[in-house]
């Protein structure tokens, strides 16, 4: 109960302190709360819209969340209970990537987060070359990974169906590349094919290995040699690991930036750029004034400018770190 008073105290604190930029035209968006005094039971309230700024931050400190998300779907009456009577306009083109979804599991946080970033550098870089998109902004999670929001209006109207178009290009969802005796038309195979030109005329190894040449790739009709060599050809690299059903979804729910995620107690951060960007220290929500929490096991924590091993026990960590193992579960708050 104390660790629960403390932390509802330290989320009030931040959310006091800080202005939470609203998302584009917020009074079209969906938004819903995780209680933070009711927790660990995860119980969201949602159908929740507001009319200004002030009416939202009103709600947040008479009520203290522990998540807060807002929806990527634009609504005529977004506070209505039912999904079909809300008036779907649109939603925003959301990408999630998540270190828990990636084929590699990482074995600290910190190497989660590291995974997740080199994974979000290749999707952004894909979303600007191959689908011209230049208003998306990347933000952290709070959590173990990155979304991407895409705001370019020829995307707002896409359905389900056209958005897990976008996903199967990106996880390359098992393409066919060949066709009987030719390069299948769609733009998963494009996609493949324009990797596999570019390497054969990178390495001279892959070239021998392989046993064809660049120019074998532009012929119209394939000899039996190429299509057993595009067989061959391993293009995992270039998978995305994107979190499909986010994706598809056109009326999802995604955390709002400038909010706190309460499994972390870090802040869902806009990132400027992603190659500088640090997580565990650009995302931090809270001070380091000395706390004194219980630790129930050895940790091994680094984050913002605390680094080192903890020993189960009553430890003075900074309030960062206290709330992050607060957070996680690691450790509770001693007076």
């Amino acid at each position: 109960m104390l660790t629960k008073l403390f932390l509802k105290k330290k989320f009030e604190e931040y959310y006091s302190k800080n202005e939470v930029e609203l998302p584009r035209k917020f009074k079209n968006r969906e938004f819903a709360f995780v209680p933070l005094e009711l927790l660990p039971d995860f119980v969201m309230h949602r159908h929740i819209s507001f009319r200004s700024e002030t009416d939202f931050r009103a709600y947040i400190l008479s009520n203290v969340p522990a998540h807060i998300y807002f929806s990527s779907a634009y609504y005529e009456r977004p506070a209505e209970d039912k999904m079909e009577n809300k008036g779907w306009l649109g939603a925003d083109l959301i990408f999630d990537i998540d270190a828990d979804h990636l084929p590699v599991k990482a074995q600290s946080f910190e190497k989660a987060l590291e995974m997740a970033k080199r994974e979000i550098k290749k999707l952004t870089a894909v979303l600007r070359a191959d689908f011209g998109i230049r208003d998306m902004k990347i933000y952290f999670s709070g959590g173990r990974g990155y979304h991407v929001h895409v705001h370019d209006e020829e995307f707002l109207s896409l359905g389900s169906a056209e958005r897990r178009e976008i996903v199967d290009y990106l996880r390359l969802n098992s393409p066919k590349i060949v066709v009987e005796d030719r390069f299948a038309n769609s733009n998963a195979a494009k996609r493949v094919l324009n990797y596999l030109r570019k390497k054969l005329e990178e390495d001279e190894r892959l070239t021998s290995k392989l046993k064809i040449k660049p120019a074998d790739l532009k012929k119209e009709k394939l000899t039996k040699k190429v299509i057993r060599a595009v067989e061959k050809f391993d293009y995992s690299a270039l998978s995305i690991y994107i979190d499909a059903p986010v994706t598809a979804d056109v009326k999802r729910l995604i955390r709002l930036p400038g909010s706190l995620h309460g499994k972390t107690g870090l802040r869902v951060t806009e990132v400027e750029d992603i190659e500088s960007f640090n997580p565990l220290k650009d995302a931090l929500a809270f001070g380091d004034e000395a706390v004194v929490v219980k630790v129930a096991r050895k940790l091994n924590l680094s984050i913002g400018d605390f680094s080192g091993k903890i020993y189960p026990g009553r430890v003075k960590l900074p309030e960062y770190a206290a709330v992050f193992l607060i957070c996680r579960g690691d450790a509770s708050y001693d007076s």
